[in-house]
């Protein structure tokens, strides 16, 4: 009515993953997207712009996956790539 607040539009895209132990995938970023939120059933991986895989030891070159990102920047991704250590279910909210 008015007054500005901090409550986010709906989103553009909604997608629901189903995660399945340690078997990665990859979901297409949707076109024009610049914002993504995400949320989880259980702990996930992502890695923006290429396949995900499930930390198994040190990755000390900067190239590991982020573990439960909740709001990420994807203007100008075409990919994300997702792995999980148990069954989960993602819910991947983008905006524009």
């Amino acid at each position: 009515m008015g007054r500005t607040t901090d409550a986010l539009s709906t989103p553009d895209c909604c997608l629901v993953v189903m995660l399945s132990a340690g078997m990665p995938k990859q979901v297409a970023v949707p076109q024009g997207a610049t914002v993504m939120l995400a949320s989880c059933t259980g702990p996930f991986w992502v890695r923006y712009g290429g396949p995900a895989t499930l930390p198994s030891t040190d990755i000390l070159d900067g190239t590991a996956p982020e573990l439960n990102p909740a709001a990420r920047s994807v203007a100008g991704l075409s990919s994300l790539g997702l792995v999980a250590p148990a069954d989960c279910v993602l819910n991947l909210s983008f905006y524009r």
